[in-house]
């Protein structure tokens, strides 16, 4: 059967019934070199942007010279304006405002796979490791969509099946007319169906070697406990990182833990976002330097951010960062490697995964998880401190903050905090931006906004006729400080 599937060859024609190619894999080694190729996007860059929305990141005044088209377009994004996109296709942008399109080409491959895989040549292992890996692929990008064209499943004074969430395109062929966008909370049951049965079938295929280029079932069950966290679903939050943490590698104690290069701009390739960290679980997607960045630009990592951690004691702080001397932000991104992928999955996410869920029921009364929150904080903070003091359970309330805490020092620039400050209710944030003569002023994003959800790109609303733009804020006005 012969598969038509316009995403393998232009972006713009990811919601068009029109073929420019055409595909017939005949085997399961076909399908799985599709996936590999096209479906996990391994140089591609997903989510460029979302980085410098939030409060891991201030503006800082540079030379002259760094007051150049690029860095100023970037304000339109920094300062959460309706109108960013078009900021960035009038200076040629065009890589920073392509995520929505990207998602959508990489889940039309994922169906491809899904529905033909049945049919293909090869043994049940291999069609259970292609069909799980396909699926978990497809909830994570539909994961990554909701969260950022839909307010969180959590949102406050309403309910998920009342929000916009975005379209599930669910075939590998898309009519002319279009698809609709579903509610947040149909978009999350997809998601819960596609990890789960992801999880059952890359369960039964432990023994496979895949390498961390590719999803076994210790990064399905690591999604799908990310999934349940976001729903605040949190016994099987518990039930996912349980059976995850059975093949899980153990967390680095960086007491031990060398770094091979700590020098700018060398960056060797073992850093935190790398194949070689010993935590790693995933890692996909392409360069960071593809997205905007802390360094060179005039946006860099925020005080608020760096003065949470303890920079005596807490190795963090000087793994993840390294003070600049010689430019105008303050520290370059030791967390990265220079030729390392976008992003990563690794073991500690498990730890503040579960330390969460058992913190969420400890403050609805269930005693003996407080305990339980405080031991996996302490088992990743042991291996994180020069001179580890456990924490001690006090109130429900400070615990949940400390494990918040220590979600946003431990993941930072890892592309949670965006997500995580949706969920925990949409709180207000202000970001400075200084021009190049030195005045200081203010965008807020005020609490509750409507730009906790992105605006949905006009390419698409062209392109889908069934498809509703968000609710747009008005255009933010900085105040003079």
């Amino acid at each position: 059967m012969a598969c038509l599937i316009a995403v393998l060859t232009s972006c713009s024609d990811f919601l068009k019934e029109v073929s420019q190619d055409e595909f017939e894999p005949k085997t399961v080694t076909a399908y799985q070199e599709l996936l590999n190729g096209v479906g996990y996007g391994t140089t591609t860059t997903f989510d460029p942007i979302t980085e410098v929305l939030t409060d891991d990141v201030e503006g800082c005044q540079g030379a002259s010279y760094y007051y150049n088209e690029t860095n100023l377009a970037h304000l339109a994004v920094y300062s959460w304006q309706p109108d960013m996109y078009q900021s960035l296709a009038d200076h040629k942008m065009t890589k920073l405002l392509e995520s929505y399109q990207t998602f959508y080409k990489r889940i039309m491959t994922c169906n491809l796979v899904i529905e033909g895989l049945d049919d293909a040549e090869g043994t049940e292992e291999e069609k259970r490791q292609t069909m799980g890996e396909a699926l978990a692929l497809r909830a994570h990008y539909f994961f990554y969509l909701v969260n950022m064209y839909a307010m969180p499943y959590n949102t406050p004074e309403t309910t998920p099946d009342a929000l916009p969430g975005v379209p599930l395109v669910k075939a590998a062929e898309i009519k002319d007319e279009g698809i609709s966008r579903s509610s947040v909370a149909q978009v999350y049951a997809q998601i819960c169906q596609d990890i789960e049965e992801a999880c059952r079938l890359l369960d039964g295929n432990k023994a496979l070697p895949v390498g961390v280029f590719r999803i076994n079932y210790v990064a399905a069950h690591l999604l799908a406990s990310r999934v349940y966290l976001y729903m605040e679903n949190w016994d099987k939050v518990i039930e996912h990182v349980n059976l995850a943490l059975a093949g899980a590698p153990a967390l680095c104690d960086l007491n031990s833990y060398q770094l091979s290069n700590m020098d700018y701009p060398t960056q060797a390739n073992n850093h935190f976002i790398s194949k070689d960290f010993p935590e790693v679980i995933f890692i996909n997607g392409g360069a960071r330097a593809n997205g905007i960045v802390t360094e060179g630009t005039l946006i860099r990592v925020s005080d608020d951010l760096l003065d949470l951690y303890d920079a005596t004691n807490d190795w963090r702080r000087s793994m993840f960062f390294q003070a600049n001397s010689y430019m105008y932000y303050k520290n370059w991104m030791a967390k990265y490697g220079r030729s390392e992928q976008e992003y990563v999955w690794r073991t500690a996410e498990l730890y503040l995964n579960r330390a969460e869920a058992y913190a969420a029921k400890y403050a609805a009364g269930e005693a003996a998880y407080g305990q339980k929150a405080a031991e996996d904080l302490n088992a990743l903070r042991q291996n994180r401190l020069k001179n580890f003091t456990p924490y001690t359970l006090t109130t429900a309330e400070d615990l949940m903050n400390f494990c918040h805490n220590e979600r946003r020092l431990e993941l930072c620039f890892e592309h949670h905090r965006w997500f995580d400050l949706r969920r925990y209710g949409m709180p207000s944030i202000r970001h400075a931006w200084i021009d190049n003569t030195g005045v200081r002023s203010i965008y807020t994003l005020q609490k509750k906004d409507p730009g906790y959800a992105l605006p949905i790109p006009q390419s698409a609303l062209d392109l889908n006729v069934s498809l509703v733009q968000n609710q747009l804020s008005p255009k933010r006005v900085a105040e003079i400080e």
